[in-house]
């Protein structure tokens, strides 16, 4: 057999003391998935990968990825104050949702075909949504339900009521408590935790979030008496993102990686369970710091392992661009296309998606919100509620599975599965191939599987569909092989705007038609049928609808995009400018309208760090009632991410118009629009400073800066 499979290994090992060693590391393997897997001293490649395919996840890993998608929901005193981020000094007094429904919350995620939900319990701000005895920045100092409410507990039991689970999501940060970054704090914080661990019944998830949570330091806050304490109190629980159970995938894009592994290699010595060994904690600790990398669990990550572990992804991502509903982003809830993408990227991809769906001021989700959940639902069950396999002749070989039918079928959607629960993860390559005329060919390929991977293709027609493994750590156990065709799917069109204000408009397919007033796009709308004006600026909402008679499936939302544009810069001038690179990166590319260009201040080693400003020619008199920062398309490298915007009349006396930072542009970058508290009328100059960028670096960036005067 190819020693690729890792049934070889021992023909790398010469010492006996090696071989002990390896074989009671797969015993330990086999019995305690709970535990890091110590890798051998000496131990070769092949060894090691041998090993990683004998890793499992635990009873509460793999019940948790069963659950393939997740609601998250941000709900609390930001929803008030339309922030992302809290100081911790608002009034309690401000938390008033008018007509709050949990069953509504439920109800629209099941629709959408999610099993769990996740709350924020307590976000940075420190406001509990639950009374508890750890402070009076709490729910019981609200006027909600006359002070004695509790929000934790209506949604624990609107969950229970409709059969999905409950978690909670518990801030370590938290900006309103003296005592952070004290010993004292942790105190505080175990009680909090003991307090939603006792009183809300089974938990599936306990979300510590990573934003300035506390370092990996006993004396100030024990992280594994932490972790101790959630396994005292709801043992099915998994502690995910500062965790042993469940890691970050490492953005908020919805997106993971082309090889997701569950198997992740530990470079510092781990020899027991992670809530009560030290070195364990420590060793996943120093994984946790670089869980952005793009390559985690390869053979050429676990070359150098000291222990293996079972630590599979989480992908958390906002259906709108913020996580706090506001307002003015109720036009700017993802379409269901967006969403298909990061499910198939996220739960077709070896990952659990953990999707945020912000409840409103009043209590509910949104109606934008709650249509889309409701298309995605449908959609996924048109795509998934018929398994063609179901109907074709089945074999399977050790490294092929093959179903075949009686005549050609055409298929866009295939659905691999590993059985995890007995044998781990162990593909590492694989391809797709179809039957046609007597003969196969390949048509798609892959690398990992694990618990799922689903694979779109273009349609492809055949009476026989198979995967042939073609790399493994070691002999493969695959649960699953579904094939399915997708219904026809129409795609939020583009809205493209030029320096002079020119508007245009594409889609791949269907009938473009939008508003200019902030408007929903409805078919009534005006159709698309050239480029036009918005020389000022405004608002432009744009939808795709299905042809009369086309075959497209039925959907309660139309397939939408969206774009805020300040006015033409056609005229507008860089008079100014602190820094810059120059050429491709020059000042000017910052008011070319094109999104794909930059602005970059200069870079090198004795860069002077930010302040960095743009300072802008109008070209005209204008009211500024606010202005939109774009980031860089691609890479975060400069983006800024505290701020000061100045509006002038003559270019000399200069009036601060807003100052602030773009909460969780690092990583959501997405276009920032800032309106400003006060207009001002008369203005022909600003200047935009970059006060500090998302890593701390000395550079700044910005792919497009325009001006709002509506």
């Amino acid at each position: 057999m190819d020693s690729r499979d890792g049934s070889r290994h021992n023909a790398a090992v010469t010492s006996p003391r090696l071989r002990t060693a390896l074989a009671a590391a797969f015993a330990s393997a086999a019995l305690t998935a709970q535990a890091p897997v110590p890798v051998p001293v000496g131990a070769s490649r092949d060894a090691i990968a041998a090993l990683a395919a004998t890793v499992r996840p635990s009873p509460r890993q793999l019940a948790w990825q069963r659950r393939g998608m997740n609601a998250f929901v941000h709900f609390g005193m930001n929803t008030f104050t339309d922030r992302e981020w809290g100081e911790g000094t608002e009034s309690p007094q401000l938390f008033a949702p008018s007509a709050f429904d949990a069953t509504q919350w439920v109800s629209t995620f099941q629709r959408a075909g999610m099993q769990g939900l996740v709350l924020t319990c307590k976000h940075h701000d420190g406001f509990c949504l639950w009374p508890s005895s750890t402070t009076e920045h709490d729910i019981a100092a609200s006027p909600f339900r006359g002070g004695k409410g509790d929000v934790v507990a209506e949604v624990a039991a609107a969950c229970r009521a409709g059969g999905i689970g409950f978690g909670i999501y518990l801030s370590p940060w938290d900006r309103n408590a003296k005592s952070f970054g004290t010993p004292a704090y942790h105190g505080l914080f175990l009680q909090q935790l003991r307090e939603l661990c006792t009183g809300y019944g089974p938990l599936f998830e306990v979300w510590f979030d990573g934003a300035h949570c506390p370092a990996d330091d006993p004396t100030l806050f024990d992280w594994q008496a932490v972790f101790r304490l959630v396994r005292e109190l709801q043992p099915e629980a998994v502690i995910a993102i500062t965790g042993p159970d469940v890691r970050w995938v490492g953005n908020e894009a919805g997106s993971t990686r082309a090889d997701e592994w569950s198997v992740l290699p530990l470079a510092m010595p781990a020899s027991g369970p992670f809530e009560s060994e030290r070195d364990s904690w420590r060793a996943l600790w120093a994984l946790r710091e670089r869980n952005q990398a793009p390559d985690l669990g390869s053979r050429d990550q676990l070359a150098s392992a000291k222990a293996l572990c079972w630590w599979p992804a989480e992908t958390d991502v906002s259906i709108r661009p913020g996580w706090f509903h506001h307002p003015h982003e109720d036009h700017q809830v993802r379409s269901l296309a967006s969403l298909l993408d990061i499910w198939f990227g996220a739960v077709g991809g070896n990952a659990v998606l953990l999707l945020n769906v912000p409840a409103d001021r009043r209590g509910r989700i949104p109606d934008p919100d709650a249509a889309v959940l409701a298309d995605l639902g449908r959609y996924l069950g048109a795509v998934f509620g018929d398994d063609a396999a179901q109907r074709g002749e089945k074999r399977q070989y050790a490294k092929v599975g093959e179903v075949t039918f009686a005549a050609p079928i055409t298929l866009d959607t295939f659905d691999l599965r590993e059985d995890v629960a007995t044998s781990g993860q162990r593909v590492e390559a694989f391809r797709l191939e179809v039957r046609e005329n007597g003969g196969w060919r390949e048509f798609a390929n892959g690398t990992t599987i694990g618990f799922r991977r689903v694979l779109r293709t273009e349609p492809v027609r055949g009476d026989g569909f198979r995967w042939w493994i073609e790399r493994s750590r070691g002999p493969v156990a695959m649960s699953h092989f579904g094939l399915h065709k997708r219904p026809a799917l129409l795609m939020p069109p583009r809205i493209m705007r030029a320096a002079d204000g020119t508007v245009t408009l594409s889609a791949a397919n269907g009938e473009i038609r939008y508003t200019l007033d902030g408007s929903a796009v409805t078919a009534e709308s005006a159709r698309y049928e050239r480029p036009f004006a918005l020389p000022d600026g405004g608002v432009v909402r744009a939808g795709v609808f299905a042809a009369p008679g086309s075959s497209t499936l039925v959907l309660a939302t139309s397939t939408e995009a969206s774009a805020t544009f300040g006015i033409a810069l056609a005229g507008a001038s860089i008079i100014d400018c602190s820094s810059e690179q120059g050429g491709g990166e020059a000042a000017a590319k910052a008011i070319d309208g094109d999104p794909r260009t930059h602005w970059h201040s200069r870079w090198s080693p004795d860069s002077p760090p930010p302040p960095h400003h743009l300072t802008i020619d109008l070209g005209r008199a204008v009211a500024l009632r606010g202005f939109v920062y774009q980031p860089r398309a691609s890479g975060d490298n400069g983006t800024v991410l505290d701020y000061r915007f100045e509006g002038s009349v003559d270019g000399k006396s200069w009036r601060e118009l807003a100052k602030g930072s773009f909460g969780n542009i690092a990583a959501n970058p997405v276009p920032q629009v800032v309106r400003f508290a006060v207009a001002m009328d008369g203005a022909r100059f600003v200047r935009f400073t970059a006060l500090r960028e998302v890593q701390g670096r000395a550079w700044a960036s910005c792919a497009e800066l325009s001006v709002l005067t509506r």
